[in-house]
């Protein structure tokens, strides 16, 4: 499991927060928006379900 916030991003909140340049401002959001897209592809690597052969059967 990944930390519930990628590394880098309290850092973007706050430059976005302070630019008062709409087309900085929409920079920033890219970053935002393609270090979240990174951030998600990792967390499915490392989620990814074992094939059913390697299941335990549920408990009853």
């Amino acid at each position: 499991m990944l930390d519930d916030e990628p590394k880098g991003w309290r850092q973007l909140q706050e430059r976005a927060q302070r630019e008062k340049d709409p087309k900085k401002l929409a920079e920033i959001i890219d970053e935002m928006n393609q270090l979240l897209t990174e951030h998600e592809k990792a967390a499915a690597k490392e989620e990814k379900p074992s094939p059913r052969s390697e299941r335990k059967p549920p408990k009853r």
